[in-house]
Formats: structure tokens, sequence, C-alpha cells
């Protein structure tokens, strides 16, 4: 498997950031980056689709929302 596309639909929820974690090979460290894209719609008038992809080595964790709807499409890219 070569990496993930996942697509996320303008939907209203709290919670539920992605959070991508990839390990630096150098120091043995995790680095983490989170993805709010509830917070990047709630800035814009105009719906629209948000996307994020990532390669197969970094891990993603979807924490749990707590109120509303996260709407996506997870696709594997081979």
């Amino acid at each position: 498997m070569f990496g993930f596309l996942i697509v996320v639909f303008p939907t209203h929820y709290e919670g539920g950031a992605l959070i991508l974690r990839t390990r630096d090979k150098s120091e043995g460290k995790f680095e983490c980056r989170t993805i709010d894209s509830s917070a990047a719609f709630a800035q814009h008038c105009q719906p629209y689709v948000a996307y994020v992809a990532f390669f197969s080595d970094v891990e993603p964790e979807v924490p749990v929302v707590k109120s509303g709807y996260r709407v996506t499409l997870t696709y594997n890219v081979c």
C-alpha cells in the first residue's frame, strides 16, 4: 500500500480532529500533527470539501466526535 486519501465533507461537529503520527528515524521520537477540519469549515461561508493525503508509514488517529457528525470517505491508495 502506498498511502491514504481522506475526503472530509462540510458537516458541523466538535472533537474528532485527525492526528497524524510519524516516527523521526534519526531520534526515534514521534512527531504529531493535528488537522481540525471542523475549525477550517467554520471559517468559510461557502461549503467546500477538504482532503488530506499521507503515506502508509504515517499512523492516523481519529478521536471521538463529541457532537454532530463527521462524514468522510477514506481510500487506500495502492
